[in-house]
């Protein structure tokens, strides 16, 4: 075990020490902070004809709400509109009320008949709605909840800059984690390596459990300081608030409401925390895979990249037409990476026409599953780039009435799944290329 741990120290200092490893890390923590402080910088509100920005606007909004805090009702929601007004003053340059705060723009948004969808078309709130009336109220008593009035902004930070974060972590892992093996096979070293008395399987799984680790910490900060950040800057009120409320999204009405946008906002928080942790992970494992296919590091990098990104990309562009090449590609995409990664654990057979048959039929085999599957299963939703997006969360939602109940933690398995083929597959493929 000592000699296990020392080669995997030695493989994680390897990676840690690297100039490109350390430069990318610091980039990737000044960028987060400063996403970070963009929504600290750009808060606004306006109380009693007084205008605050930056971190006194959201100090202000906070002191407010303390007066209503706690259970929604319509004696609160007509007090907010005595003494805070609608919402009124518009501006063509800027794309909101001027004159709003969180409390008289919450009663705005759920309990009146005021909206704002640009400069040139919003209507100014003349009279409000009983809760009960309202699509938050009609949604809460379905579901047999209580509507709370919190300062839940925090959580809307929270989620946008976790997604970001993530994605400033995958590029920092497809640095990190791709010259993995690729590096060894580049300079030549791998024969020396693997004549230390460790062997083999020991360098290789010392390899694994490094980058791993990389990936692993590289979300644990992420998270953690994301945390950290709204909870000194927001605070932490508003878990029990209704998504929707939060994330400033229509009340869904179908199954009941018993749907996303009816979720209290530690339950949608609890899920992306999880499935932005199996979408890093993922992610890990096919740099690690791309690495061990790759003779170079530029490669392995440049692999990595396409694979993480090419999916998400195609379907921008595919989405108009669900028909297209573009859009079926970019849904199958994920599948077709698994098909090419399971041709490594085929054992070899003599012949190298055959054994060439067999490379090109394994990712046409895995193709034509995704192909029959696809409009039963959510394959794109498996990608790393999908699982850390909050939209993957919401069209999945959207999928559960169509595919059913159980959709998204099939959606999890599934990429669990193809982490643990992805991580078998690298160690037989940088095997098989010794």
């Amino acid at each position: 075990m000592k000699t296990y741990m020392r080669l995997y120290k030695m493989e994680l200092y390897k990676i840690c020490s690297k100039k490109l490893f350390l430069i990318s890390s610091f980039s990737v923590l000044v960028i987060f902070l400063l996403y970070f402080n963009s929504f600290v910088i750009g808060a606004k509100t306006t109380i009693n004809g007084k205008k605050y920005t930056g971190y006194q606007a959201i100090v202000a909004d906070r002191q407010i709400i303390e007066e209503f805090k706690g259970a929604l009702t319509d004696d609160k929601i007509e007090k907010i509109v005595q003494k805070y007004g609608f919402p009124s003053g518009v501006s063509e340059d800027c794309n909101t009320f001027l004159d709003k705060n969180y409390l008289n723009d919450f009663v705005m948004n759920h309990f009146s008949d005021g909206y704002f969808h640009n400069s040139n078309d919003y209507q100014i709130a003349t009279r409000t709605y009983q809760a009960a009336e309202s699509d938050l109220g009609l949604a809460a008593a379905a579901l047999g909840k209580t509507p709370v009035i919190e300062y839940a902004y925090g959580w809307n930070v929270f989620t946008n800059v976790l997604g970001f974060g993530c994605i400033l972590g995958m590029v920092l892992i497809l640095f990190a984690v791709s010259p993995i093996f690729s590096e060894e096979s580049y300079s030549n070293t791998r024969q020396i390596l693997f004549t230390t008395k460790e062997g083999i399987k020991g360098d290789i799984a010392a390899k694994i459990a490094a980058g791993l680790t990389v990936a692993v910490a590289a979300y644990t900060i992420i998270i953690g300081l994301d945390l950290l950040l709204v909870g000194c800057t927001f605070g932490f009120d508003g878990r029990d608030c209704f998504y929707a409320q939060v994330m400033d999204a229509f009340i869904r009405e179908w199954n009941n409401y018993d749907n996303m946008s009816t979720w209290f906002m530690k339950d949608f928080i609890c899920i992306f925390i999880v499935g932005a942790f199996v979408g890093i992970i993922e992610e890990a494992a096919i740099a690690l895979y791309c690495s061990a296919h790759c003779k170079s590091p530029f490669q392995s990098v440049i692999m990595s990249a396409i694979s993480f990104f090419l999916p998400f990309l195609l379907c921008i562009f595919g989405s108009s037409n669900h028909n297209s090449i573009l859009f079926i590609t970019s849904q199958l995409f994920d599948v077709f990476l698994l098909g090419v990664a399971i041709v490594s654990v085929l054992p070899d057979i003599s012949g190298k026409v055959h054994f060439g048959m067999v490379k090109v039929l394994c990712p046409i085999a895995a193709i034509c599953v995704g192909l029959i599957f696809r409009k039963k299963f959510p394959f794109f939703y498996t990608a790393p780039i999908s699982l850390i997006t909050e939209n993957c969360y919401s069209d999945l939602d959207l999928f559960k009435a169509i595919l059913g109940s159980q959709v998204r933690e099939s959606v999890f398995l599934f990429a669990i799944a193809a982490f643990m083929i992805f991580i078998v597959c690298s160690m037989k493929k940088y095997e098989k290329n010794n």
